[in-house]
C-alpha cells in the first residue's frame, strides 16, 4: 500500500517536467528576437554591463541576469524571464497538487496560469516580474508545507525566499504579504510562541537577512556604471533609490477620477486574462473554493488577487490613459495566479455536478479544453516572434549617422533601444551617445541632479566646442537641419530639411503596419505617433524651402502622414507658429475638427490636452471666439490638470485672472 502510494506520487510529481517544457517552449517560440520597448533595452544593458536598474534597483534579478545574459542577442535576455516563468508554472503545479490532491486540476491550473495574457507577456521579454511571481509562490508552497508537516525547515525556507522576493521587487512582495499571512494563519499562535524563543527568532532573522544581501550589489557599483541615475554613494542615496524616491510613478495630474476609472477597468483587465467564458468558470471557482477548500486558503486566494490589483490602484497615482494602463498591466501577474486557482476549483465544481463529469478522462478533457482555450485566446497578442520594426527603426537611425557623429537622446522610449544597439550589440562604435539629462549611460556630461538651467548651459557649451557633427532625436535648439530620423544641431544659419531615401522607405512600411492594425501595444503606438509627427514636420519644412518640389511618391507619403492624428497636430502646430503670415483660421478649424474626430484612444492625456489647447488658440484667431476658446481650454485642463499645462495660463489671461500655474513648458 505504501509502495503504491509512493509510486503514484512520484508519477504525479514527474508530470511537472512536461508542464515545465510546454511553458518554456511556448515562451521561446513566441518571444521577440529583436529589441522591443518597455524596459527591454535597459535591462539588456544592465545585465550585460553589470549595471543598476531603475529604482528600486531589482538587485536579485540583476545578479541572476548578469550571469545568464552571456550574449548580446535580445533573445538571450528574454530567455531569462522565460526560465523564471516556466519555473513559476512548475512550482504552481506543486502548490495546487498539494492543496487539491488532484493532478488534473493542478495541471490545468498551472498551464492556465502559464497562458494568462499578462503572465505570458512578461515571460517573453527581459523583465523582473516572472522572478517576482516565482519567489512569492515558492513562499506559498513552503508555508503550506509548514502548516501540513509542522517542519521548521519549511518556515526558514519561506523566510529566506521572502527576503529574496524583497530583494527583487519589494512593492509586489509587500502587497502579497496579507495572502502569505493567511496561508500560515492556522499555525499563527504556535508560530508566535516559537518566535518568543531566542534561537528560533535569531535563526528566522538570520535567514531572512541572507535574502536581503543582494542589495549589497547596488552599493558596490563603480562611478561609471550603467544605470538610470548612476552609482549609489551614500546611505541617503541608497534609501532614496530603493524607496523609489527618485523614480516616482505617481503623476501630479492624476485625480480621484483616475483611481475610479482604474477600479472600473480592473475587472475588464481581469477578464482579459482568461477570456469571458472561462472567467465565468473562475467566478464559480471562487464560490466553490470557499465551500470546499480550507477557509484560510480560500481567504488567501482572495487576498492574493486583491493585493496587487485593487489595493495597488488605491496606493498608486496613475493617470488613466493608455500609458498608465500599460505601466500597470504587469503588476498583477502574481494576483492572476488566483484566477488560475479559481479556474481549477471551477473545474472541480463542474465535476461535482454529475457522476459522469467526475470521471478522470472527462475531467482531463475539460481541463485540456480550458488550457487550449486560454492559450489560443491569448496567442495573437503574445506571439512576438516577428516583432522587428522597433529594432529596424533604431538600427536605421544609428546606421545612417555620419562618421564620428555625436547623438543626444532623452526619454526611456528612445534611450533604452538605442543604448542596447550601441553599447551591447556594438552598433556604430565610432559615434558617441549621450543622454540630455545625463541618465542611463556612463558618459554623463553633468551630475545627474544638476539643476535644469545649469545643465542646459553646460550642454550648450559642450556642443559649441565640438568639431564633430551633433545630432538629436528631439529638437531642443534652433537652427537645425531635419532628417526626420533626427536633427543636426547648428550654431548659425537657417532651419533646413533633407529627405533620406532609406528613412522614407521605412516610413512607408511603418504606415502600412499601422494602417493594418499590426501595431497595437501602447509604447509601440506612442513611438509610431512620434515618428509620424517627426516626418510630418520634415515634409512641412522641406516644402517651405521651395528648392525642389516633392516627388509624386513623396507627396503621397506626405498626404498619408497628414491623414494621421499626429500629422494633423504637427500641421496645426506649424501653422500657429508661422511668423511670415497670419494663420489660416478656416483651414485650421477644418483640420482641428478632423483631428478631433479621429483622435486615437491610445493618445495619452497630455497629448489630448495639447489638442484642446491648440483648438482654443485657433478659436482666438481673428475674429476671436472667446467663449468657444474657453470651452476648449477647460477640456484641456480636465484632460491634464497639471500645473505645467499652458491652458491654465491662457484661460486665466482671458478671464483677467492672475495665473499661478506655469506657462512656459506645456508646448516645449
Amino acid at each position: 500500500m505504501y509502495t503504491s502510494t509512493m509510486r503514484r506520487l512520484m508519477k504525479q510529481n514527474l508530470l511537472v517536467i512536461p508542464i515545465f517544457v510546454i511553458a518554456l517552449v511556448t515562451y521561446a517560440v513566441t518571444m521577440p528576437t529583436a529589441i522591443t520597448l518597455e524596459d527591454a533595452g535597459l535591462f539588456q544593458m544592465i545585465c550585460y554591463q553589470n549595471g543598476i536598474a531603475h529604482p528600486p534597483g531589482y538587485p536579485l534579478f540583476t545578479l541572476f541576469c548578469s550571469t545568464l545574459v552571456i550574449s548580446p542577442e535580445i533573445m538571450n535576455g528574454n530567455l531569462v524571464s522565460a526560465l523564471f516563468g516556466a519555473f513559476t508554472v512548475a512550482i504552481f503545479f506543486f502548490l495546487l497538487l498539494s492543496i487539491t490532491r488532484n493532478f488534473i486540476v493542478a495541471t490545468s491550473a498551472a498551464l492556465s496560469y502559464a497562458f494568462t495574457a499578462s503572465f505570458w507577456a512578461q515571460s517573453i521579454i527581459i523583465e523582473v516580474y516572472t522572478l517576482a511571481a516565482l519567489l512569492i509562490f515558492v513562499c506559498w508552497y513552503a508555508l503550506h508545507r509548514f502548516i501540513r508537516l509542522k517542519r521548521d525547515a519549511d518556515w526558514f525556507l519561506a523566510c529566506l525566499v521572502f527576503g529574496f522576493a524583497l530583494s527583487n521587487h519589494w512593492p509586489l512582495a509587500l502587497l502579497s504579504t496579507p495572502a502569505l499571512v493567511a496561508v500560515v494563519w492556522p499555525a499563527i499562535r504556535s508560530l508566535a510562541f516559537k518566535l518568543t524563543q531566542a534561537h528560533f527568532l535569531l535563526l528566522t532573522l538570520f535567514v531572512f537577512s541572507i535574502g536581503l544581501t543582494p542589495y549589497l550589489y547596488l552599493v558596490t557599483r563603480p562611478d561609471d556604471v550603467f544605470g538610470v541615475f548612476g552609482s549609489i554613494n551614500s546611505l541617503g542615496e541608497f534609501l532614496d533609490y530603493v524607496s523609489r524616491n527618485y523614480y516616482n510613478d505617481d503623476k501630479p495630474s492624476a485625480t480621484i477620477a483616475d483611481k475610479l476609472a482604474f477600479l472600473r477597468w480592473l475587472p475588464l483587465e481581469t477578464i482579459r486574462q482568461l477570456g469571458f467564458p472561462l472567467s465565468l468558470i473562475a467566478a464559480l471557482g471562487v464560490y466553490y473554493s470557499f465551500r470546499t477548500a480550507p477557509r484560510h486558503l480560500a481567504i488567501a486566494f482572495l487576498l492574493n488577487y486583491l493585493g496587487c490589483t485593487f489595493l495597488l490602484v488605491l496606493l498608486l497615482g496613475f493617470e488613466f490613459d493608455r500609458q498608465g494602463q500599460a505601466i500597470f498591466t504587469p503588476y498583477p501577474i502574481i494576483a492572476y495566479g488566483s484566477l488560475a486557482i479559481w479556474l481549477g476549483y471551477g473545474l472541480l465544481a463542474i465535476s461535482s455536478l454529475h457522476r459522469s463529469l467526475s470521471n478522470k478522462f472527462v475531467q482531463g478533457l475539460l481541463g485540456l479544453s480550458m488550457v487550449l482555450t486560454i492559450a489560443f485566446t491569448n496567442l495573437p497578442g503574445n506571439n512576438r516572434s516577428e516583432d522587428s520594426w522597433v529594432e529596424d527603426y533604431f538600427a536605421l537611425l544609428v546606421d545612417s549617422l555620419p562618421e564620428d557623429a555625436i547623438l543626444f537622446v532623452d526619454s526611456d522610449i528612445l534611450s533604452f533601444p538605442i543604448g542596447y544597439l550601441h553599447y551591447v550589440k556594438g552598433l556604430r562604435p565610432d559615434i558617441s551617445l549621450y543622454n540630455w539629462n545625463s541618465l542611463t549611460f556612463p558618459n554623463r556630461l553633468t551630475p545627474v541632479r544638476t539643476p535644469r538651467q545649469q545643465r542646459e548651459l553646460m550642454l550648450t557649451d559642450f556642443i559649441g566646442n565640438r568639431d564633430r557633427p551633433v545630432f538629436t532625436i528631439k529638437t531642443r535648439f534652433s537652427p537645425t537641419t531635419s532628417y526626420g530620423l533626427y536633427d543636426q544641431l547648428q550654431l548659425v544659419g537657417m532651419d533646413n530639411a533633407y529627405l533620406l531615401p532609406e528613412a522614407e522607405a521605412f516610413l512607408t512600411k511603418l504606415a502600412d503596419q499601422y494602417a493594418q492594425g499590426r501595431i497595437f501595444r501602447s509604447q509601440e503606438l506612442e513611438l509610431a505617433e512620434f515618428i509620424f509627427a517627426s516626418f510630418t514636420r520634415l515634409y512641412i519644412r522641406f516644402q517651405k524651402q521651395n528648392l525642389t518640389p516633392l516627388s509624386t511618391e513623396q507627396r503621397q507619403r506626405f498626404n498619408r502622414l497628414l491623414g494621421t492624428f499626429s500629422g494633423k497636430m504637427m500641421l496645426i502646430e506649424d501653422e500657429l507658429g508661422r511668423k511670415d503670415r497670419d494663420p489660416n483660421k478656416a483651414l485650421l478649424k477644418e483640420v482641428a475638427t478632423a483631428a478631433g474626430l479621429q483622435m486615437p484612444t491610445h493618445i495619452i492625456n497630455r497629448q489630448q490636452a495639447r489638442y484642446f489647447y491648440y483648438s482654443a488658440r485657433i478659436f482666438l484667431l481673428d475674429p476671436p471666439e472667446t467663449a468657444e476658446a474657453l470651452q476648449q481650454l477647460e477640456q484641456s485642463i480636465n484632460r491634464f490638470p497639471a500645473t505645467d499645462n499652458q491652458a491654465y495660463c491662457l484661460r486665466d489671461n482671458l478671464l483677467g485672472l492672475q495665473s499661478i500655474n506655469g506657462c512656459d513648458s506645456f508646448t516645449r
